[in-house]
Formats: C-alpha cells, sequence, structure tokens
C-alpha cells in the first residue's frame, strides 16, 4: 500500500499533468474502473470455486466407480422397460442345406 506521502506526490502530478478542470472527471472514471475490475475479479474467483467443486465432484465419481469395480454389486434402478435380448441362434452342424433345383 502507497503511503500519505505517495499519494500526495501521486495527486500533484496528476494535478500539473490534467489540469484542476478535468481531474475531478478523471477520479470519476477511475473509480468506476476500479469497480469494474473488482467486480470481474470476483466473478472470475467464483468460477475458479465452482470448478475446484466440480473437481472434487469428479474426484468422488472416481472413487465411486472404483469401489464398483472392486467386487461390490449394486444393482441398477429400472429406468424404462427391460432391454430386448437376443435368442441364441440354433447350433449349426454339418454342411449347410442345399437345394438341388436351385443350380
Amino acid at each position: 500500500m502507497p503511503g500519505i506521502q505517495e499519494l500526495l506526490v501521486i495527486a500533484i502530478v496528476a494535478l500539473l499533468v490534467f489540469g484542476p478542470e478535468r481531474l475531478p472527471e478523471l477520479a470519476r472514471r477511475a473509480g468506476h474502473l476500479v469497480v469494474k475490475v473488482r467486480g470481474e475479479a470476483e466473478r472470475n474467483i467464483s468460477a475458479f470455486r465452482a470448478a475446484a467443486d466440480l473437481d472434487d465432484l469428479e474426484d468422488e465419481l472416481r472413487a465411486v466407480g472404483d469401489e464398483l469395480r472392486g467386487g461390490r454389486r449394486v444393482t441398477p434402478r429400472s429406468t424404462g422397460p427391460a432391454p430386448r435380448t437376443r435368442r441364441p441362434s440354433p447350433p449349426r452342424t454339418g454342411t449347410p442345406p442345399t437345394d438341388p433345383d436351385a443350380t
């Protein structure tokens, strides 16, 4: 943080460079700029916190997946009709049938 003397030097230089007419307007603009920067910083911090929470959730999901693959049996919840299963085809024996009239 700048001290009182540093702020006083900055104020005097600004007064000399911009003049007493434009200095209040520039101070107002600087204040608005500071408010905007703080707002953006707060939004970015919130986004980073949300991303960190997502990383925690991904870690938990991985842990649950590891537990499930580790031998625990889980009964899936029913979400609709049961999936259709294919009928087993009859076993093939010998040569396929032929049609003597076809040749």
